[in-house]
């Protein structure tokens, strides 16, 4: 079989994207409730590069001091489609100008194939074409930042104020009310030796294996993405949110951050930072910037004859995310599926994890998803800002990964044929009685759970501290989930609003602006 036999796309249509550039608006809040026009001067206190989920928490709390102006500037456009406010619509947003169109390089490990490599590019980044699951990662997840780190401040327990105080204040967080489907299959879970636990949030994320019920952020059955948290929902006229805007570089003068230039309305424009610059752009954008700006690898940059303003060998690299593999099965006669978005419920045990949705042609998937060993890598394709970068992911280049991946693939098996599903499922579809191995090189894919490349630690390949301040660049922060030295858990959306409490808690720290 070709590997075009092989493509499953997680209950919706192959991935052609379209990439446009939308045009200019800029106003201090975006619907729901009125804008508020705020006269232009070319200078903020703070520019935000990225309105998703780390970027939106940065600014709506630097926001919250109204004696300082804030920027946020986003590449995308309004978030009020249809596709977006209704979560169980998510899948049409990868066919959308909602996304951007990246796609990776030729790889061999993956049959030679290019993969698409699709990122938010909307009012509300990834948090607003999610799955909207809120995941806050596991309790080793957080012991091993903080190790990386040195910093107890990214451990599990601090940490966990940390999303206390986000689940009590800004965010709607609720469970799930799973599918008939869904209660099925954390039934079949638990025959297969994963537990039901009571919360993703609570007991699993200390334990090594079990099923569960999902916890979304949705409410009153529409998204609730940290966008509509953080920006859209509270009235703050010294927050500008600039979209339709594309951030080109950082300007740096004398190794410090003073401003971003940016491309709008057709025309390039540089807008000034009194205080500090904050990039939350996503693990592919953010080093794309930052090597644009001339902070990177030297030789790399050489490459392009870009200027080096900061030498960072670690920029770019660390590439991590979830491997999507797809365990397909036809349904049995008369069975109903729910809606495209998914059941309602999870299973997670050490390296690897499980949802399940409707597939395309009346199938259930099992969609698995495993890190790798080796990670990836984006780096520069030109000097040209509106290039899409080079995208490695790292998948299926190490040694263990097939076998790693085989032992998900039938852990997901083992539910899927205990005898609470015997009642849905009928055959195996995919991979069926096609060769395995094959099969999941030719048909894996991102799970977008991009994380790593500006990672956080005390090394040599670090990009920022673990106060998330860039190293050697004064006035430069990221917060997003290239921070994370790996891949968590599972979902990145509520790890990454983590990250933008601690970027905004660290500036007030640092006194910035004394809220």
């Amino acid at each position: 079989m070709g590997t075009a036999g092989f493509v499953v796309t997680a209950g919706c249509r192959s991935f052609p994207y379209v990439s446009r550039l939308m045009t200019r608006v800029r106003m201090g809040s975006l619907s729901p409730g009125p804008p508020h026009q705020q006269e232009m001067d070319g200078m903020y206190d703070f520019i935000v590069c990225g309105s998703g989920s780390s970027g939106s928490t940065v600014a709506g709390r630097l926001a919250e001091d109204p004696d300082v102006s804030v920027l946020l500037v986003e590449a995308g456009g309004s978030d009020e489609s249809e596709a977006v406010q209704d979560p169980d619509l998510w899948p049409l947003n990868l066919e959308s100008e909602r996304v951007w169109d990246f796609t990776t390089v030729p790889d061999q490990a993956v049959g030679g194939r290019t993969l698409p490599y699709a990122m938010g590019r909307v009012l509300g980044g990834g948090g607003s074409v999610n799955v909207s699951n809120w995941v806050r990662g596991h309790r080793d997840d957080w012991a091993r930042y903080a190790r990386l780190t040195g910093d107890p401040a990214w451990g599990h327990e601090a940490i966990g104020e940390v999303f206390r105080r986000i689940e009590d204040g800004p965010m709607h967080v609720q469970p799930a009310s799973p599918h008939p489907l869904g209660e099925a299959v954390l039934a079949a879970a638990g025959e297969a030796g994963l537990p039901t636990c009571s919360n993703v949030n609570g007991a699993l994320a200390t334990r090594d294996r079990g099923s569960v019920r999902s916890v979304k952020t949705i409410r009153n059955g529409r998204r609730f993405s940290p966008y509509r948290a953080y920006v859209a929902g509270p009235d703050r006229p010294n927050l500008t949110v600039m979209p339709g805007t594309l951030v080109l570089r950082v300007i740096v003068e004398g190794g410090r951050a003073v401003g971003v230039r940016v491309l709008t309305g057709g025309r390039t424009e540089d807008i000034h930072a009194r205080t500090e610059v904050v990039l939350s752009l996503g693990a592919v954008n953010t080093p794309k910037v930052l090597m644009l700006s001339g902070i990177g690898d030297a030789d790399e940059l050489a490459r392009h004859g870009i200027p080096v303003t900061g030498h960072l060998p670690g920029v770019g690299r660390n590439l991590q995310d979830h491997a999507h593999l797809d365990l397909v099965w036809n349904t049995a006669p008369g069975v109903q599926l729910p809606p495209p978005g998914d059941t309602g419920v999870a299973g997670f045990w050490s390296r690897g994890f499980m949802y399940v949705t409707p597939a395309p042609g009346g199938g259930i998937n099992f969609m698995v998803g495993v890190p790798m060993h080796n990670p990836g890598r984006v780096r520069l394709a030109s000097a040209d800002p509106t290039a899409g970068p080079l995208i490695e992911t790292g998948y299926f280049t190490h040694a263990d990964d097939m076998t790693e991946a085989l032992k998900a693939l039938n852990i997901a098996r083992s539910i899927v044929t205990a005898p609470a599903l015997r009642s849905w499922i009928g055959d195996e579809r995919l991979p069926g009685a096609a060769d395995a191995e094959r099969y999941l090189r030719e048909s894996v894919h991102t799970f977008w759970h991009q994380t790593g490349t500006a990672r956080m630690g005390n090394d040599e390949l670090a990009v920022v501290d673990s106060r998330l301040r860039v190293i050697g660049c004064a006035g430069l922060r990221v917060a997003d989930a290239s921070v994370l030295p790996h891949v968590p858990m599972a979902n990145t959306m509520a790890p990454s609003v983590a990250v933008g409490e601690q970027a905004a808690l660290f500036i007030r720290e640092d006194g910035r602006t004394p809220l």
